[in-house]
């Protein structure tokens, strides 16, 4: 992590925790900003980068693809990944904003409800119990 907050880039992405939530439902989730191209070549360094930030929020994650130029299957791939991770853990995932590639990737799969608050579960009362005991 450099001294700015921000991940270093790799393969082609970066990612940018940040604890200012941008609505009351982001509170307790970590916000993440994605930029660059979630491809074959990103979808580990991706996958490593959003899951420390899963393991370290309290609620789940918003993410912000708003800057990201170029989605494949990969990269929808690791989304999925992480929201099936976050749902064991009792967290959700939601993206808050995306480009257009991302857009018609996740019109196409009819994927976007899984990633919308409707799409979620709500967190588990275990997965709580479990955080308390962690902290």
């Amino acid at each position: 992590m450099e001294a700015s907050g921000r991940s270093p880039r790799a393969a082609g992405i970066e990612v940018f925790p940040s604890a200012e939530p941008s609505a009351p439902a982001d509170v307790g989730r970590t916000v993440v900003l994605v930029e660059g191209e979630l491809d074959l070549d990103s979808e580990q360094t991706l996958y490593q980068q959003l899951r420390r930030a899963l393991d370290h929020s309290v609620g789940g994650l918003v993410i912000d693809l708003h800057g990201v130029g170029f989605c494949d299957c990969s990269g929808l791939n690791t989304l999925l990944r992480v929201r099936h991770r976050a749902l064991a853990q009792g967290k959700t995932i939601s993206i808050r904003a995306a480009g257009p590639s991302v857009d018609r990737l996740l019109a196409m799969t009819r994927t976007r409800a899984l990633f919308t608050p409707v799409g979620h579960t709500r967190p588990r009362p275990d997965a709580a119990r479990a955080l308390r005991h962690r902290a």
